[in-house]
């Protein structure tokens, strides 16, 4: 089963995956999975991690053991609130078609590099992360805010070429961000980031069946584009179809 929710912010938002507050996930193996709509944010700071590697004696050493001990299996996208300097350094793999990069501290934990595909349970999920910070400037460079937050045109040629080797069709697309039009009609919100402009292309050139993202703190869907916006909520893909059918209502809780 693979299951999908909003941004986690370290220890900040990840209460929502307890047992208490997730029953699922009690009967959930390392077979079934959990998508995160970016902002993980685990590690964070910079010192969260020791100079030989392994996790400082901080909340950070707590919450990724907390998640390495987990049954189920962990994908997230990056979102804007990372520590980019930390994963620019880790090691990146072949998993599932696409390239990855294992958690150093939780194995069962992994990121889903920005414009790979990931073919899972006989799905396509096209992945990428990234967004602009509106605070960054309230912000400190490579220590609470960083660069690599928002995409290079690398990244997006390397999406634009994964994309057509599939015939720009994939059954699901998983962002941080959403499309800058969606944006700025449905927030009122307007900037010049180009990790939002690039999503407008995908959205006009892709086919796809389901758009997951997180970023904006609310869980809501927009049947035009096939998009759900992610928050609390975590929501089987299942529930997901059911609510691109018109069967079932999506409301945070």
């Amino acid at each position: 089963m693979i299951y999908v929710t909003g941004d986690i912010h370290g220890e900040i938002d990840i209460h929502k995956l307890s047992n208490k507050n997730w029953n699922e996930a009690k009967n959930l193996t390392k077979d079934d999975y959990l998508i995160i709509m970016g902002d993980f944010g685990l590690p964070f700071f910079n010192h969260d991690i020791q100079e030989n590697g392994s996790p400082a004696p901080t909340a950070y050493s707590f919450w990724i053991r907390w998640l390495s001990e987990k049954p189920y299996t962990i994908l997230w996208v990056d979102g804007n609130h990372e520590n980019f300097n930390f994963w620019d350094k880790q090691k990146v793999t072949e998993w599932h078609g696409g390239k990855v990069q294992i958690h150093p501290h939780a194995k069962n934990v992994i990121h889903l590099m920005r414009g790979e595909i990931y073919e899972i349970e006989g799905k396509t999920f096209f992945a990428f992360g990234g967004a602009m910070s509106h605070d960054k400037h309230l912000r400190k460079v490579n220590e609470t805010w960083w660069q690599r937050e928002e995409a290079d045109a690398s990244e997006m040629q390397n999406a634009l070429d994964n994309l057509g080797r599939y015939g720009n069709k994939v059954d699901y697309i998983l962002t941080h961000t959403i499309p800058k039009s969606i944006v700025e009609n449905s927030f009122h919100f307007r900037n010049t980031s180009y990790t939002e402009k690039f999503p407008n292309l995908i959205m006009d050139s892709v086919e796809y069946q389901l758009w997951f993202a997180g970023h904006f703190h609310v869980s809501t869907y927009f049947p035009d584009n096939q998009l759900m916006v992610l928050y609390r909520k975590i929501l089987s893909l299942d529930e997901c179809n059911r609510i691109l059918n018109d069967e079932l209502t999506l409301n945070e809780g």
